[in-house]
């Protein structure tokens, strides 16, 4: 008899709310378009799109914009790694005997490598200045539970008698992530309203 487990882990929430920017800042998606046109000119498009979205913001505070602007950049650059990580995960919301290898193999060969690659990335963005950085190590911080919640999970799907208790361990490391990165999405909230007039 096939035993149906419902997978606990609430990373695809999580995962949902982990970006909270890809198109360049939150000031930029909710005053633009970020999209590049599909046309030869498309970096001049997105050069025009950035002075327009600057020229809205308080002189004295345009560099610091444009830092913000940068940092969104950095993140959209990673973000296929994230990406590829959460679709590869959704696809094995639900552990059932029949796919628990599967499940093991996706974890080891796509999802972690691929998620290890998006904190990696995280680490090595340097924001422009001391605030932005202390509002980034908490998505650092926050991914980096992400990740262990997902070594976990790996480990609970690696062998046939599922233990229910590294499961537990993982969902107390998405609930500590998820804490952190509502943390950082306030942050980010408070940090772009500064650039809104």
């Amino acid at each position: 008899m096939k035993k149906k487990l419902l997978l606990t882990l609430a990373l695809t929430c999580l995962f949902g709310a982990a970006t909270p920017f890809h198109a360049a800042s939150t000031y930029a998606a909710s005053n633009s378009s970020t999209t590049a046109p599909s046309t030869d000119n498309a970096s001049e498009d997105v050069s025009e799109d950035t002075e327009d979205l600057l020229s809205e913001v308080a002189p004295a505070l345009r560099a610091e914009a444009q830092g913000l602007l940068d940092y969104g950049d950095a993140l959209t650059a990673i973000a296929t790694y994230e990406d590829k990580a959460v679709d590869t995960y959704n696809d094995y919301r639900y552990i059932t005997s029949a796919n628990r290898k599967q499940a093991y193999a996706a974890m080891t060969y796509t999802v972690i490598p691929s998620y290890t690659k998006f904190v990696a990335g995280l680490k090595q963005i340097k924001p422009a200045n001391a605030e932005l950085a202390k509002i980034h190590n908490k998505y650092i911080k926050a991914a980096t539970l992400q990740l262990e919640a997902l070594n976990l999970f790996k480990k609970y799907v690696s062998s046939s008698k599922l233990n229910v208790s590294v499961l537990s361990q993982a969902n107390q490391k998405i609930t500590a992530g998820m804490n952190e990165l509502n943390a950082y999405k306030a942050a980010v909230e408070k940090y772009s309203a500064k650039f809104e007039q």
